[in-house]
């Protein structure tokens, strides 16, 4: 590939995303999950979990998927890290190819509201279950073809995430949240989460950068 063409890519993707991230890094937006709803109705799928990240042994997560390659449940390779996943198998997958919805995107209808708002611009989308001690290590998210990705995020705490249960840690900050809202987050700045109760749920959300989910997402803002 010709550096003309990467970089061609990634002026047009750094584009889209400053268009997003002039904003700020951390934005509340007006989606809000029903949260007993949710644990209530993520029952029927409580023999799904998969290991996240299995590769790396075990750093106490588990992952659903909700959107996958296949639309299945396997969590191959949708719950394991992209880039190693690459640098493993040789098989190059972007966040964008995981949008075929699950069982847990048609059955758990409180999940339903945000996705079907972005429904023909998802991505990867997976629950993620905590055990005490569980956690990210701090990373940022990146493309494997180039240096700006073609997708964003959003963050949703949904159990046992409170301030004092699940630290949310952004560019060496702890970061304050409200359990069951969704924030569109700059995933290109170091981030991490460390969990001090088991049981702990969050929702990552991935989305197409596209100038349509651009505008979604701004619309989307929540306004205090």
């Amino acid at each position: 590939m010709s550096q003309e063409i990467i970089e061609k890519v990634n002026t047009s993707r750094l584009s889209l995303y400053q268009q997003l991230f002039i904003y700020g890094d951390f934005i509340p937006l007006n989606f809000k999950i029903d949260t007993d709803l949710f644990l209530n109705e993520i029952k029927q799928f409580d023999n799904d979990w998969v290991v996240y990240n299995k590769h790396k042994g075990d750093t106490g997560r588990m992952g659903l998927s909700v959107t996958s390659l296949d639309g299945g449940l396997s969590g191959e390779p949708d719950l394991q890290s992209l880039y190693e996943f690459s640098q493993r198998t040789g098989k190059v997958y972007s966040e964008n190819d995981f949008c075929r919805p699950t069982e847990v995107f048609k059955k758990v209808t409180a999940i339903q509201n945000i996705l079907t708002t972005f429904e023909d611009g998802l991505g990867r989308c997976r629950i993620v279950k905590f055990s005490a001690g569980g956690f990210f290590p701090p990373h940022r998210d990146q493309s494997i073809k180039y240096q700006v990705p073609d997708y964003f995020r959003i963050f949703i705490a949904l159990n046992n995430c409170g301030e004092n249960d699940l630290y949310f840690i952004y560019d060496d900050k702890k970061i304050k949240y409200e359990v069951g809202r969704a924030y569109l987050f700059n995933a290109l700045k170091p981030h991490s989460v460390f969990s001090f109760t088991k049981d702990a749920y969050t929702f990552a959300i991935s989305l197409q950068l596209n100038q349509k989910n651009i505008q979604k997402a701004i619309q989307s803002f929540l306004v205090k």
